[in-house]
């Protein structure tokens, strides 16, 4: 199971179990330092420098595609207009609302004495 770092109890000889696995992995450290050679670390390098290159090209891509899809939506939305340009497009929306309504004219004109004497006529029939 998991022991602690800071266990009271364990044993600090040279002989235990725990400080003889730090020795041998201590050892496998400076032998791997050891048998690195030049082609190794070029090859490495290589590597690491294509994977810098890789996510270089896929940060830019991406990038790419985000700015271009805030550019859209922002437009789409028309959140990059003025003020007045908008009341002026809304003003012009409205007359060209109006313009498409034409006034109705199909029903019959009645003269105002017409309808004064005919609600004078009701009256007098309510009263009766």
């Amino acid at each position: 199971m998991f022991e602690s770092g800071d266990n009271s109890n364990h044993n600090y000889d040279a002989n235990s179990k725990g400080s003889f696995s730090n020795l041998d992995s201590e050892q496998n450290l400076d032998n791997i330092d050891a048998n690195l050679s030049a082609k190794n670390v070029a090859i490495r390098k290589k590597q690491l420098e294509q994977l810098f290159v890789r996510l270089i090209a896929f940060g830019l891509a991406f990038g790419a595609i985000l700015g271009i899809g805030t550019y859209y939506l922002i437009n789409r939305f028309g959140l990059n207009k003025k003020p007045y340009q908008l009341e002026q497009e809304k003003i012009e929306l409205e007359k060209q609302e109006q313009a498409s309504f034409p006034k109705i004219s199909a029903f019959p004109y009645i003269p105002e004495s017409l309808e004064l004497s005919k609600q004078k006529s009701e009256n007098s029939d309510i009263n009766r």
